[in-house]
């Protein structure tokens, strides 16, 4: 019959589960249909009940149980000391905590990869075989009861878990449907960090866990804790231990060497990888006046003899305002990332280059005296998902040890430095000196004569018949250009003569070459009137006078090659860096600074206008400047109100004043080209004089090349240059023709004749 049916579909347990989901009905029932002796006798039973739970618990914390305890401690402490797997010494730990509190079973969960899961731990033995963790899902709201109490960090004691609305998905397990009372707990190291989630399970038909259950098993875990913790904190004795024979050794290391800082800073690196147990390491130093971090010094993931490789490459350098390590650097605090990929500020850029794949990383500040020096950085963590707070706080201590060591090294260098300044200095001031006053006080009074002033407004205008008065030459070209205000005359004329001392008796990179240069611009800027600024205009002139200060014939190649200590003190651009160097030299003297009326930022405006102006006649230079320049031209894209755009364009001007020697009518161009032959062959001589072949231009011995060397520089340099300046301002055609014309002079061939302008 139907009722047979009815009856034969139930169970306990359904039973069970209905009336807990349904107590008023147990209520009406027992009032209506419970007599009171049955009751009573429920009553009794129930405080039985109890009483044998107490015992339970009782029996639990007796002498044996405290041994077997006791026993775990000793066996935990052993395995943890000799390198032991915590995970599995807490699931034994769990096993007793289970039996402890009568649980029909029992959840461990770790925190899985990125610290933002859980992983339900699998042991030795199981069915799914050896040692695992099986992902069971975010740490979240809303979902199981373990995620709850892993975002919380709280016990909970949960009589129905079915009932509750907090855990829609209950335990989250297979077996859930029979459980009924649940006790979760986190366990937590003494410092507060997560390790696992204890998750004891009473089935149907059991009572409920109650507070002596939860009494008990915080008691063994906090235990538990304390023990790992104790564990911890003697590893953490042998590390120091460890750290204060690395530092030894670092010590050693300066001291038997001192110039060896590369040693020293791979010494660091290597130490700070095993510190953390982390794959990769760099090790960023922090150049706050361009706000860059910088280093030539990488790990490459090799090793050697058992020790990680570190490999010395050209300095790379970024700016401070990009990646993890520019924020670290900015704002001095550590950055933990447990996921890379993750976090926003990460570049990915290094990897896809590489290949390397980065998942973790511990971002550490140098600081010394209060400001960040440098910034050490570890990529992934070879034993975990990601770097711990004991990765952290081993990490800060390390981290003081390194803002010792990089001050050193800091320190070093800065010394280093001031030896390459001193040498220079000496070797200047022995050449050097200033005008006199005689001298400067001749050159305002002096007086051009009349057919300057019309030849001085024409581009070939040819200044060598008129060497004494070359730097009154310049003060007319001065006032001529930005007004007879625009500077006080005795500063100018101090500054005028000064810079004519300063020049070297070379055969071309002379005070002659300076005027001519100079001469170049001023023609320029005179026939493309309202197109530059007053400051621009006199920046420019001033810039070509002193482009060549000091220079001493020789190729910024030749200098680095043979280490001299101007190449120490500027690695690029090397005399370029140098003559502007000078200048400054020049107006820092007493009556020299013929820009005193321009207040600080006026004054800084101006030096840039002159630093990237004499910058720019390093031709090494002009090559990606000219193909710019072309690209911006050919798709209409210039604009000289962009200051990029302007820059480019007067690089472009000061290139084509520089080589404004080839503009000249032939005969003059070929003395000039006689001049600078000598100046390539006394640098060809003194390469052979220790063993070395000089390039053919540089070698006295293949004069005959000389033509098809010019020829090919007039095709590579000079006429693309003018060409691009005469579609620039049209106006400085001449140049371009003038150029045109000597090279045809140089190789008067038919061929040639029909590529020249």
């Amino acid at each position: 019959s139907l009722n047979d049916g009815l009856v034969n579909d139930l169970t306990d347990e359904k039973v069970k589960a209905y009336l807990s989901l349904h107590p008023q009905m147990l209520d009406d029932f027992v009032l209506e249909s419970v007599s009171t002796e049955t009751l009573d006798r429920w009553l009794k039973r129930k405080t039985m009940f109890v009483r044998d739970c107490v015992s339970c618990v009782q029996q639990y914390q007796d002498t044996n149980m405290q041994g077997v305890v006791y026993e775990l401690n000793s066996y935990m402490e052993q395995r943890l000391d000799t390198g032991g797997d915590n995970k599995l010494l807490l699931y034994e730990l769990c096993k007793i905590i289970k039996t402890a509190t009568k649980a029909d079973g029992f959840a461990l969960y770790f925190l899985g990869e990125c610290n933002n899961s859980l992983c339900l731990f699998t042991p030795t033995g199981a069915k799914d075989g050896p040692p695992s963790l099986i992902p069971s899902g975010p740490i979240t709201f809303g979902t199981t009861i373990a995620a709850h109490v892993a975002k919380t960090r709280k016990t909970l004691l949960v009589e129905d878990i079915m009932g509750d609305e907090r855990f829609p998905d209950g335990t989250g397990q297979d077996s859930g449907i029979h459980v009924h009372s649940v006790l979760c707990l986190p366990i937590l190291t003494a410092i507060g960090d997560l390790i696992a989630i204890l998750e004891l399970h009473r089935h149907w038909g059991k009572e409920p866990f109650n507070l002596s259950h939860q009494e008990v098993a915080t008691a063994n875990l906090a235990w538990a804790s304390v023990a790992i913790h104790q564990v911890q904190v003697c590893r953490g004795l042998a590390k120091q231990t460890e750290l204060n024979d690395f530092l030894l050794d670092v010590s050693r290391t300066y001291f038997d060497n001192i110039v060896a800082i590369d040693s020293l800073l791979e010494h660091i690196m290597i130490y700070a990888k095993n510190l953390v147990n982390a794959d990769r390491c760099a090790l960023f130093q922090v150049d706050h006046n361009n706000k860059e971090l910088y280093s030539d010094l990488f790990d490459i993931g090799e090793e050697k003899e058992g020790k990680p490789v570190f490999r010395k490459t050209k300095e790379i350098r970024f700016s401070i305002d990009k990646g993890i390590a520019g924020q670290v650097a900015r704002t001095g605090e550590v950055l933990n990332i447990p996921d890379a990929y993750a976090d926003p500020r990460f570049n990915r850029e290094v990897d896809l280059k590489t290949g390397y794949t980065t998942r973790n990383i511990l971002c550490m500040p140098i600081v010394s005296r209060g400001t960040v020096i440098g910034v050490v950085q570890m990529v992934n963590k070879l034993s975990g998902s990601a770097f711990t707070k004991t990765d952290e706080n081993n990490f800060k201590m390390f981290a003081v040890f390194c803002a010792l060591a990089l001050h050193c090294a800091n320190m070093y260098h800065r010394i280093r430095h001031s030896e390459c300044i001193y040498r220079v200095t000496m070797e200047k001031l022995s050449y050097h000196s200033i005008c006199t006053s005689e001298e400067w006080k001749t050159l305002s009074q002096l007086n051009l004569p009349a057919i300057i002033y019309k030849e001085i407004e024409m581009f070939h205008f040819d200044i060598n018949s008129f060497e004494e008065i070359w730097p009154a030459v310049f003060i007319y070209m001065v006032h001529s250009s930005c007004g007879k205000n625009c500077f006080e005359l005795e500063k100018l004329c101090r500054f005028t003569m000064s810079v004519r001392k300063n020049y070297r008796r070379v055969p071309y990179h002379n005070w002659k070459h300076a005027v001519t240069v100079a001469h170049c611009m001023y023609v320029i800027l005179q026939k493309t009137s309202g197109i530059f600024t007053e400051e621009e205009k006199k920046g420019l002139l001033i810039a070509c006078l002193c482009h060549d200060l000091d220079h001493r014939g020789y190729s910024n190649a030749y200098l680095q090659k043979f280490d001299h200590p101007l190449a120490a003190l500027y690695s690029t651009s090397t005399m370029e860096q140098h003559h502007f160097s000078q200048t400054v030299s020049i107006l820092q003297l007493e009556g020299h600074n013929i820009f005193s009326n321009l207040n600080s930022s006026q004054y800084e405006q101006m030096l840039e206008i002159i630093r990237k102006a004499i910058i720019a006649t390093d031709l090494a230079l002009y090559f990606n400047n000219h193909q710019q320049l072309t690209e911006l031209l050919a798709s209409g894209a210039l604009d000289l109100n962009n200051h990029s755009h302007r820059d480019r364009v007067i690089g472009l001007m000061m290139t084509a004043c520089d080589l404004c020697s080839v503009t000249k009518q032939w005969h003059i161009t070929r003395l000039t080209a006689n001049d600078i032959y000598a100046e390539f062959w006394a640098e060809g001589d003194e390469m052979k004089k220790i063993g070395m072949q000089p390039i053919a231009m540089m070698d006295r011995d293949k004069k005959h090349e000389i033509p098809q060397g010019q020829v090919g520089f007039y095709n590579a340099v000079a006429v693309p240059c003018y060409t691009t300046l005469a579609e620039l301002f049209p106006p400085s055609n001449p140049l371009l023709k003038a150029s045109g014309s000597c090279c045809a002079c140089v190789c008067p061939s038919p061929a040639f004749r029909k590529m020249s302008p």
